[in-house]
C-alpha cells in the first residue's frame, strides 16, 4: 500500500491584524477536531503580540502542535534578501545569526517549544541562512521557493534537509468556484503519482481565512517601510466567511484521511522517513566516484547514500592519506577565483591540503578561495579534479603529477535557477532589487547540494 505523509503548514505572521489571530484559533480548533498535528511556523513578532494579547487560549492549544520559525519580522525592510545581498558568505551567515537570534529565542520562550524547522518570509530566500539553522539546532527548513530545487524532491543544502518546492505541493483555493472538488482531484493525481512512500506538502497562512488581502502588501509594498504607528490592518472577511473557509479546508482534509495509507506529520517526524544506507564507504566506492565524476564536483548516490561534492572531496583526501573513509561537509566557498599552476605535485600534498587548509563559518568547515600547495595556487574545483584524476588512475600518493586547471565546473549549479525574478515573486521587494549576491552565494553553496531520499 502506497504511504502519504501530508505536512500541513502554516505561516504565522500577520501581527498588526487581531482578527488573524481569531483565524489561527480556528484553524487550531478545526485541526484539533481531526486529529491532526500542524507545523506553525511563527513570525518572532507574532509571537510576542499574541503574548501581549493575551491570547493565552491560543499558545495553550499551540502546544499540541509542532512551532517553526519564520523571522524576526518577516516583511518589514530590509528583508534578509536586501540586507545580504551585498554581503560575503561568513559576513552574511553572522549578520543573519545577528538580526534573527532574538526572534528565534523569543518564540521558543513564548511558546514553550523548541522551533524544529525554518522558512523564509515571502521570496526572501538566503543561503546563509543555513549554517545558522545547523548551529541553533534546527533540522529542517520547509516552504516553497523557486531559485533552488533537486527535481522537485527533498534534499540537502548548507547541512539541512529541505523539503521546499516539493512537486507534490497544493492548496485548495477557496476562491476557485470548484475548489474543493479539484483539490480532491489533486490529491488523487499525487496517490497516483506516488511511490511507496511520499511527502505531500499543504501550506496556508492564517491571515487568508480573516483578510481579504495580506497585511504586508497594505503595509510594505515595493520597499515601503512605514514607522510602527502607521502600520494599518489588511482588509476584514466577515467571521462567517472567515469560519466558512476554515470549515472548507477541515472538509477537504476529512476527506484525505479517508484515503488508505494516509497519515499527517510534522516537519521533524518527515526526517525519520529518510532513506540512509548505514554501510561504510569502502576504497572501491571512492573509486566509483572518481570514475564517475569526470564533468567536475557533484553530488554522487552510493547505492542509496547521497553524498555532497565538499564530502566527495574529503573522501578523495581520506582515501589518499589512508584516512577512515567519513565523509565530512564544507561550506562552498566565498568567491571563486582561477587557479595558478607552476609545478607538478604529488596526490599526498593535495589530500593533505585538503585536510589541512580550511575557513570557517560559524565554527564550521568552508572551502578556501584557493589551497596553496607548493608553488601552486588551485581553487576547489581544480583541487576536485586533480584529486579525482589520481584516485581514478591509481596515482602513487607520492608520485609526481602534472596539474590541470580549468578543465571542469561545479556541476550542482544547475539546480539553481539564475534567471529567477526576485521582485516579480514578491510585491514587497523594491523595484529592481539586485539579488546577484545572493544567488552568487546560492550557486557557491551547491558543494554542499544533494537529493535526499524518500522510498
Amino acid at each position: 500500500m502506497k504511504q502519504l505523509k501530508v505536512m500541513l503548514w502554516f505561516d504565522v505572521e500577520d501581527f498588526i491584524t487581531p482578527e488573524a489571530d481569531d483565524a489561527l484559533l480556528a484553524l487550531i480548533d478545526m485541526m484539533d477536531s481531526l486529529g491532526i498535528r500542524g507545523s506553525f511556523k511563527i513570525v518572532g513578532e507574532k509571537g510576542r503580540v499574541l503574548r501581549d494579547r493575551g491570547r493565552t487560549d491560543i499558545l495553550e492549544k499551540l502546544a499540541g502542535h509542532e512551532i517553526c520559525y519564520h523571522t524576526e519580522g518577516h516583511s518589514i525592510h530590509p528583508t534578509q534578501t536586501e540586507y545580504l545581498s551585498g554581503m560575503g558568505f561568513a559576513d552574511g551567515v553572522l549578520e543573519f545569526e545577528r538580526r534573527e537570534r532574538k526572534g528565534f529565542t523569543d518564540v521558543q520562550d513564548i511558546t514553550g517549544q523548541f522551533p524544529t524547522s525554518y522558512g523564509q518570509p515571502g521570496a526572501s530566500w538566503v543561503p546563509h541562512v543555513f549554517p545558522v539553522l545547523k548551529k541553533w539546532g534546527v533540522p529542517t527548513y520547509v516552504d516553497s521557493h523557486y531559485l533552488l530545487s533537486v527535481d522537485e524532491g527533498p534534499f540537502w543544502y548548507g547541512g539541512v534537509l529541505n523539503l521546499t518546492r516539493l512537486w507534490s505541493t497544493m492548496r485548495l483555493e477557496m476562491e476557485a468556484e470548484n475548489g474543493l472538488e479539484e483539490a480532491k482531484e489533486q490529491f488523487e493525481q499525487f496517490v497516483r503519482r506516488a511511490g511507496d512512500l511520499q511527502l505531500v506538502s499543504i501550506f496556508y497562512h492564517p491571515c487568508e481565512f480573516s483578510c481579504t488581502d495580506f497585511w504586508d502588501g497594505v503595509n510594505f509594498f515595493r520597499g515601503a517601510n512605514p514607522p510602527r504607528g502607521e502600520w494599518k490592518p489588511a482588509p476584514l472577511r466577515t467571521k462567517e466567511e472567515m469560519h466558512r473557509r476554515v470549515d472548507l479546508l477541515g472538509e477537504f482534509l476529512r476527506w484525505t484521511l479517508e484515503n488508505p495509507g494516509v497519515e499527517y506529520i510534522t516537519a521533524l517526524e518527515s526526517c525519520r522517513y529518510e532513506t540512509i544506507d548505514p554501510l561504510p564507504i569502502t576504497k572501491e566506492d571512492v573509486s566509483a566516484m572518481a570514475a564517475a565524476l569526470t564533468a567536475g564536483p557533484d553530488y554522487y548516490l552510493r547505492g542509496k547514500r547521497p553524498l555532497c561534492a565538499s564530502e566527495v572531496l574529503s573522501l578523495f583526501a581520506r582515501s589518499t592519506l589512508g584516512l577512515h573513509r567519513t565523509p565530512e561537509l564544507s561550506y562552498g566557498p566565498e568567491k571563486e577565483l582561477p587557479s595558478a599552476i607552476h609545478t607538478t605535485a604529488a596526490p599526498r600534498e593535495l589530500a593533505e591540503a585538503v585536510m589541512k587548509q580550511y575557513d570557517r563559518v560559524l565554527g564550521y568547515k568552508q572551502l578556501p578561495v584557493l589551497y596553496r600547495i607548493g608553488e601552486n595556487l588551485l581553487n576547489p574545483v581544480d583541487l576536485f579534479e586533480n584529486l579525482r584524476r589520481a584516485v581514478a588512475e591509481g596515482i602513487g600518493a607520492d608520485e609526481a603529477m602534472p596539474l590541470t586547471a580549468g578543465t571542469t565546473s561545479l556541476q550542482p549549479v544547475r539546480h539553481i535557477n539564475t534567471s529567477y525574478d526576485w521582485a516579480k515573486d514578491w510585491i514587497i521587494f523594491p523595484e529592481g532589487l539586485d539579488a546577484s549576491g545572493v544567488v552568487r552565494h546560492a550557486l557557491l553553496q551547491t558543494w554542499t547540494l544533494k537529493p535526499a531520499l524518500y522510498d
